[in-house]
């Protein structure tokens, strides 16, 4: 399964959005370690699929029109993450609708992954 690693760096990433989403609505704030470390893995995440798509090292491929789909957005989900620091600060009632909308798109973007992935 060629897809293998790229779902379990996703599926970290989406972990320990998770969590850190749970945290902030609890109203406690995340480590900014825990958030530079879900920064990477989702680059890693969007890096392995970009090889996965082209193909791998071992010259095999994972077909289907979702993967690359999935991976446009999780570079908007990338981009909407990156986004929010600098929405929250002269504004900071807009942090939590663009945290969701950071979520959102970051879930259709792993749900897409899954229905890619699981088939291959």
């Amino acid at each position: 399964m060629v897809v293998a690693p790229a779902l379990a760096v996703i599926g970290s990433t989406v972990a320990i959005g998770l969590y850190m989403g749970w945290r902030y609505l609890r109203g406690e704030r995340n480590n900014r370690v825990l958030v530079g470390f879900h920064l990477v893995l989702g680059v890693i995440g969007l890096e392995v699929t970009a090889m996965v798509i082209r193909g791998a090292p071992s010259g095999e491929r994972a077909l289907g029109a979702l993967g690359p789909l999935a991976a446009v957005l999780t570079a908007v989900t990338l981009l909407s993450g990156l986004l929010v620091p600098l929405i929250a600060q002269p504004r900071p009632k807009l942090a939590g609708p663009a945290l969701a909308a950071h979520a959102a798109v970051g879930a259709v973007a792993f749900v897409l992954y899954l229905v890619w992935a699981i088939p291959s």
